[in-house]
């Protein structure tokens, strides 16, 4: 299985790439494995958005170096946040923790813009696919139907993260592209028991590790374990720090513009 799910995924990222192409970076599994499979067939930049000593930026160096691929630093200190923040929430009018999310996206892609870049790849779908977020093994021990949650959560990415992604990049002339959603990969994946899938829960994903491995990722990123975005870039720190300011300046979502499909 391992060597089937292995050929899709590398069959995948190859068709989301042009000659030049980017990847929004974290050092994480996800977007490691997208790297490195993608310079065998393009010329690949990598673009990680964080503080200067979180813990994305120094695991994404070090990577960069082992896989000899250039990478350009989209730094935020607190004003950068805040200021991110606010141009994010103008396009995607949401609470505070959806839009602090997509703070580094909009980082990253303006970034990608100014390299001259036309396609931006991320790593969204991988945590439904390979069961990555602890949340789903809560759901587990509460007795909920894990898999109908995650096929549901998956298949409702389109209108969550993927619309929110896609506007951002918009704005910067960038056409964001998903190699881990696509639908040879969900359906070969929905098919393998549940408990295969969550038999790693330390580290999580583990056929995902497997598969990423066998081609020629980074042990150093096979091993890491997750840390969502906005704690690995270290931005969650500084938006909590103004939250006050930022929920008076922006007062909540707007469902019917918020929840448009792209």
């Amino acid at each position: 299985m391992i060597l089937e799910l292995s050929a899709l995924l590398e069959r995948s990222i190859e068709k989301s790439l042009e000659d030049r192409v980017a990847v929004s970076f974290s050092g994480g599994l996800d977007s490691t494995l997208i790297a490195a499979v993608a310079k065998k067939h393009a010329e690949v930049d990598l673009i990680t958005a964080g503080t200067i000593d979180c813990p994305d930026v120094e695991f994404s160096k070090k990577l960069a170096s082992q896989m000899q691929l250039q990478i350009t630093l989209a730094p935020f200190d607190e004003a950068e946040a805040v200021r991110c923040f606010r141009e994010t929430y103008d396009l995607l009018p949401m609470d505070l923790l959806k839009v602090e999310i997509l703070v580094p996206v909009y980082k990253v892609a303006k970034i990608a813009r100014d390299l001259g870049h036309s396609a931006l790849l991320f790593g969204t779908g991988a945590e439904e696919l390979f069961v990555g977020y602890e949340r789903y093994f809560t759901y587990l021990d509460q007795g909920k139907d894990l898999d109908s949650i995650l096929q549901d959560e998956y298949k409702t990415l389109q209108q969550r993260e993927i619309s929110w992604i896609k506007r951002i990049c918009r704005k910067f002339g960038i056409d964001a592209r998903f190699p881990y959603y696509n639908k040879e990969l969900a359906d070969m994946m929905f098919a393998v028991p549940l408990e295969d899938r969550i038999a790693d829960r330390e580290l999580r994903k583990g056929l995902l590790r497997e598969a990423a491995a066998l081609l020629g990722t980074p042990a150093l990123a096979v091993k890491r374990r997750k840390k969502a975005m906005q704690y690995g870039s270290g931005i969650h720190k500084m938006i909590l720090k103004n939250s006050e300011l930022l929920d008076r300046e922006c007062p909540g979502p707007a469902p019917d513009s918020v929840n448009a499909s792209s």
